[in-house]
């Protein structure tokens, strides 16, 4: 069997397969399906500019679940499976129409974006918005094989609801979008383009997808004519010129990931071989970048039994110099820990005559003395505070004692007032006067009535006398 004899018979058997798919699908279902993805209508972009808002807030707020619910409400993947299908079919009204409305949806979700990001107080860049500035060809696979699931879900119906989910977590058309608007709303040209970098990777890598699997289930030029045949020819031609111009920017950010990670690699060794040694140091974490002059600055949290002095830090720099095969300026934060676990303290009677003698201790009557001045001074400070609780009534006097085994104060206020106080007023100056004082706190509050309270008082018995 020579080489035309098998080229013939390949062709052959892979018609037929071709053809085995195509009698498989209802064509006249997916075309009605794809025509309905096609028409502009306001409850579209109201879905759109809801997926569009909560994709910004997860993305702003670091939240991986509410960046995940944005992807499943938005609508955006339809318009771009229709796309597929009129590249492939050449049928211009179905790709003007679905052109021009993911056109508009871009546009749309990128204005609103930049708006709310204007608006809001939260404008710091998250790991969620860092990690889509820097598109890179696993992006582009990645979202090839969930448009070629999605397209082969939407020919055959199988697994519907199930595969175009996943469809539209694994292809993440409307966060990129979300972040391109956010990093027009901060002013950074950089993230905006990387972000609509992503969001156009998708786009390519969806189409292309869709393009073979539109193809293999017998969707064609309706008219084979040579023209029709050459229009195909241009349409594919263009599309590998689009494609190999977004797959440069995309090999260029791989290469630098992998270039990044194998550097914190090298970093990492380099600082375990120096820092990690038994029963003296070890390294905790270490973070590293490259600065203005080209230098890599490398900060490192090191615990040590003992500090390292400068010397000792320049000499452990220059080996890391030397192991990295490049200049670096390395700052190391030192933590002291210490080795086994603690040790009782040597009571005082137990220590050596020969040591350096200690200075007399005062008599516990003096402490006392001193412990009780020192709560009424931290009390009389504090009674401007207490007295906003209980206004309009007044601190009169207090009383405090100490118990020094119990290590506790007993304080009694001395309260100007007609009613007793409520528990959430005495909880709050508990918890003012214990704040205050740093140590556990016995409190009970007298109050003192007023004079004419007191008349009042003593009127009331008189005056049931002369009733009788």
């Amino acid at each position: 069997m020579n080489n035309e004899q098998i080229k013939y018979k390949a062709a052959f058997f892979f018609k037929k397969w071709l053809e085995g798919r195509a009698s498989l699908v209802n064509h006249k279902a997916v075309i009605k399906d794809v025509y309905l993805e096609v028409d502009i209508s306001a409850g579209y972009f109201f879905i759109l500019t809801l997926a569009n808002l909560i994709a910004l807030a997860g993305l702003i707020t670091n939240g991986v679940a509410v960046i995940i619910g944005a992807m499943l409400i938005s609508p955006l993947m339809g318009p771009i499976l229709s796309s597929g299908f009129a590249f492939i079919t050449g049928d211009v009204v179905i790709g003007k129409k679905a052109l021009k409305k993911v056109s508009y949806s871009v546009v749309i979700t990128i204005f609103i974006a930049a708006f709310f990001t204007y608006l809001s107080p939260l404008q710091e860049v998250t790991s969620e918005i860092a990690a889509r500035t820097r598109p890179n060809l696993y992006d582009l696979i990645i979202a090839f094989l969930a448009g070629t699931a999605g397209a082969v879900a939407i020919c055959t119906k199988k697994a519907y609801i199930t595969t175009i989910t996943g469809v539209a977590i694994a292809t993440a058309v409307i966060p990129p979008l979300s972040v391109a608007g956010f990093g027009l709303g901060i002013g950074k040209a950089s993230i905006a383009l990387g972000g609509f970098l992503l969001f156009f990777t998708n786009f390519v890598a969806i189409i292309l997808a869709t393009c073979i699997v539109f193809y293999i289930h017998g969707f064609k030029p309706g008219i084979t004519t040579e023209v029709e045949v050459a229009k195909l020819r241009k349409r594919i031609y263009a599309f590998a010129v689009l494609l190999f111009i977004i797959s440069i920017p995309l090999l260029y950010t791989l290469r630098v990931s992998i270039t990044e990670i194998r550097l914190r690699s090298s970093v990492d060794a380099a600082l375990k071989l120096e820092f990690n040694r038994e029963r003296v140091s070890r390294l905790d974490s270490f973070t590293f970048s490259k600065g203005k002059d080209g230098v890599l600055d490398i900060n490192a949290v090191v615990n040590n039994v003992n500090y390292m002095d400068e010397a000792e830090v320049k000499g452990i720099e220059k080996s890391l110099a030397e192991y990295l095969r490049r200049e670096i300026r390395l700052n190391v934060e030192q933590v002291l820990v210490r080795v086994g676990g603690l040790k009782k303290e040597v009571a005082p009677s137990a220590i050596s005559p020969t040591l350096t003698p200690q200075p007399p201790q005062k008599p516990p009557e003096e402490v006392a003395k001193s412990a009780i001045e020192g709560v009424m001074a931290v009390i009389k400070k504090t009674s401007g505070k207490l007295e906003k609780i209980i206004e309009p009534s007044k601190v009169e006097g207090f009383y405090v004692g100490t118990d020094e085994k119990a290590l506790t104060v007993s304080v009694i206020l001395k309260i100007k007032r007609d009613e007793p106080l409520s528990e959430e007023q005495t909880k709050w100056l508990r918890q003012i006067l214990s704040d205050e004082l740093r140590l556990p706190l016995e409190l009970k509050i007298e109050t003192v009535p007023s004079e004419e309270a007191k008349a009042a008082a003593l009127a009331k018995p008189l005056k049931k006398k002369k009733r009788k």
